[in-house]
């Protein structure tokens, strides 16, 4: 079977993509990816649903299924917000902007905002990489800033 590879540019990267491929990797796995119920997981599991049609867009442009990162975290909330990041698989190559090896400095290219409170960046390293995920792999890592939706107060405001 011939492999599709889409390109892309956004901002200082430029990427190499196998939609298909990635789109099937996560349609094929049904299971809940955010298994971890600390508080900002399961708001996140929540407030996913808020994301601007912008930042959904470029999800499915790239195949990948916004419910289902490969890694949350969280820093600092206010009452309204919570402030974190995670990362997501990509089934393909970076081209142009990627973090050479042994770097001190982690995505030279930058961060490419999608919308207020939504940026990405990209590297070859992947961290926490599924043993069943197809080659050849690279990370999207993110940072947000999302809605408190849980009813209980956000845990994550720091003084």
């Amino acid at each position: 079977m011939d492999r599709k590879i889409a390109e892309f540019v956004f901002g200082g990267y430029r990427l190499a993509v196998d939609v298909e491929v990635v789109r099937a990797y996560y349609a094929s796995r049904d299971e809940n990816w955010i298994t971890c119920e600390c508080d900002g997981c399961r708001n996140f599991a929540q407030a996913v649903e808020t994301l601007p049609q912008a930042v959904r867009d470029f999800f499915e442009t790239l195949g990948l299924d916004v419910e289902k990162p490969g890694e949350l975290m969280y820093y600092q909330g206010t009452p309204s917000t919570l402030s974190g990041g995670g990362w997501y698989h990509l089934v393909g190559r970076i081209l142009a902007g990627d973090t050479p090896p042994g770097a001190t400095e982690l995505f030279p290219a930058g961060w490419y905002q999608l919308c207020d409170g939504f940026s990405v960046a990209f590297k070859s390293q992947c961290d926490l990489l599924p043993d069943d995920f197809p080659a050849p792999a690279i990370q999207m890592e993110f940072e947000h800033r999302m809605p408190w939706v849980l009813k209980e107060a956000n845990p994550y405001i720091y003084e």
